[in-house]
């Protein structure tokens, strides 16, 4: 093989800009690429790695890069390659390894161009690419295969910003403090106006894939999941998910909550435990998450929120797929600005009772 344009390991910062480069590229051309990731119970010395380096700079094509992953260890990209090259390169890396008796943990990931997607990448306009990916962890040595899913996805998407958090922690306290008498007569209509459990509790796709119970309080009927089968072609959304203006199965008392919002405030709780921010995507249920395309799912390298873009939209009847559109374009644009901004517009729209389902 030819020998490497740099002998230097890039940054963790770098690896991870080359990781999106290198995943918005076979997004859009339909290609794909391979990662070696290795890992270590004990850091290498700085003579192992020069050493280590050295080898590299030998054995990988000017194409190819190492760098530092932010999860730990370091990670080599291997363009146009399938996982079955991968692991003729992990050999040839854990012979080298072998000889210096350095113990390293190796997981190749494979991250593939979709090509069943219903979109044309030339739909989405200049602000959105149109993203086809498909996340398929090739070989997983002694890890699970949704947790090394999971890791590539959190090797490729930015990092959850710490001022996020910070502000995520204090934005659930103060609002579950301040809206506690809210919540307290919420539950008490809930309970004396319809049978059945206060809250209501469903399985959603959060960060990376990552499946979490959301909390709110019960606006619909106790079998409401049972009867959404019966009222599927009633649906009034394009795409997996479900709309009815006039949904039957909501409760009198469930209506008010919903035009008001009142019923998301649970998932304060799942913003405390982490599942959720104050601001991002909605999550989707799981199974119609299962449905969305390949691109849509790119929403997932953000994790999703209580409001965002689409949530307090003045017209939220725009199809499933700008709904997706608007989601990508939060990930891309998250500030803290942009956050504070989507907070006072969300206070307005409650105000003005636009957050209704």
């Amino acid at each position: 093989m030819s020998s490497r344009k740099s002998s230097a390991f890039l940054t963790a910062e770098e690896m991870e800009l080359r990781l999106a480069k290198e995943r918005e590229r076979c997004d859009r051309y339909l290609l794909h690429f391979s990662m070696i990731a290795l890992e270590w119970n004990a850091a290498p010395t700085k003579s192992l790695l020069r050493s280590f380096e050295t080898f590299l700079t030998g054995r990988l094509r000017l194409s190819d890069e190492a760098g530092f992953l932010r999860t730990g260890g370091i990670g080599i990209i291997l363009p146009m390659t399938d996982a079955e090259g991968a692991r003729k390169v992990l050999e040839t890396v854990q012979s080298f390894a072998g000889h210096q008796s350095w113990p390293i943990h190796a997981e190749v990931y494979t991250y593939v161009g979709y090509k069943g997607s219903d979109t044309d990448p030339t739909e989405c306009g200049d602000d959105i690419e149109d993203l086809h990916a498909l996340d398929e962890p090739s070989e997983s040595l002694e890890m699970p295969k949704e947790h090394c899913k999971e890791s590539l996805l959190r090797m490729v998407a930015k990092p959850f910003p710490k001022w996020k958090r910070a502000c995520d922690i204090a934005g659930a306290v103060v609002g579950l403090i301040v809206t506690s008498p809210v919540l307290v007569i919420a539950c008490i209509a809930v309970k004396a106006t319809s049978r059945g459990p206060v809250f209501f509790k469903q399985m959603r796709c959060g960060q990376h894939g990552r499946p979490f119970a959301i909390y709110k309080l019960r606006t619909m009927v106790v079998n409401a999941e049972e009867l959404k089968a019966l009222l599927h072609e009633r649906n009034e959304r394009d795409g997996p998910a479900f709309k009815m203006k006039n949904d039957p199965r909501v409760t009198k008392v469930g209506r008010i909550l919903r035009k008001v919002g009142a019923d998301e405030l649970p998932q304060l709780v799942n913003v405390l435990k982490g599942d959720m921010s104050i601001v991002g995507p909605r999550p989707l249920p799981i199974s119609e998450d299962m449905q969305c395309a390949s691109w849509q799912r790119r929403r997932l390298d953000t994790k999703p929120g209580l409001t965002c873009t689409w949530q307090i939209s003045k017209s939220r009847n725009i199809s499933f797929r700008d709904w997706m559109r608007l989601d990508l374009q939060y990930g891309s644009r998250r500030s803290l600005l942009h956050d504070v901004e989507l907070i006072g517009r969300t206070f307005i729209a409650v105000f003005l009772g636009r957050v209704g389902h």
